[in-house]
């Protein structure tokens, strides 16, 4: 009799401690884990619906090149590219050809220099820019040519809040035209 007590009270300890390990791992909060980018200041930019990159091949001259396909619902498609001796964003970079149909944007952050382009609004056709990478050396550099492809697909311009005025008819502001008048007056000297 004695060890079934004892039994019964080791299965009551244990149970009872399981229940207060139980009570204590649900009330622990979560440990944060740092946001790599929540310090990226570009980060919560509109992104377009489609944005595929392909990936960057290297040329024979020693350029890259890749192509992006978007869609100009007035949002950004961007990848980031890093030197490849380095593993570290560019020191330096320039927009040697501007897109005709849209607009880019370098930048670097977190060792990584980011492309992005955003497409005109509602435009349907290719695009193509080219950006000039500078090395940490300073010396080396790489050209990026991208040829993009903008679908408008379900694209639709925001009309207007107030209608631009008809220009068919034509308001005449009524002019009032005054004659030039001069007053002269006289001068009369008292005798002495």
């Amino acid at each position: 009799m004695e060890a079934s007590f004892v039994r019964l009270r080791s299965s009551f300890i244990l149970v009872s401690l399981g229940i207060a390990l139980a009570a204590c791992q649900h009330n622990q909060q979560p440990v944060a884990q740092p946001d790599r980018e929540a310090a990226n200041p570009f980060k919560y930019s509109k992104k377009s619906s489609v944005c595929q990159i392909t990936p960057i091949v290297k040329e024979a001259d020693g350029s890259w090149k890749t192509t992006m396909t978007v869609r100009s619902d007035d949002g950004q498609c961007e990848f980031n590219v890093v030197q490849p001796d380095s593993k570290n964003n560019f020191i330096s970079f320039g927009i040697a050809t501007v897109p005709e149909h849209g607009k880019t944007f370098v930048y670097n952050y977190d060792k990584r220099t980011y492309i992005r382009y955003t497409p005109s609004l509602a435009y349907a056709g290719t695009d193509r820019f080219i950006v000039n990478l500078l090395h940490q050396d300073g010396s080396n550099k790489t050209v990026l040519s991208v040829d993009v492809t903008v679908d408008n697909t379900g694209v639709q311009i925001p009309k207007p809040a107030i209608e631009p005025a008809n220009k068919n008819t034509t308001s005449r502001k009524k002019v009032t035209r005054h004659r030039a008048v001069s007053h002269h007056r006289k001068t009369v000297r008292k005798a002495k």
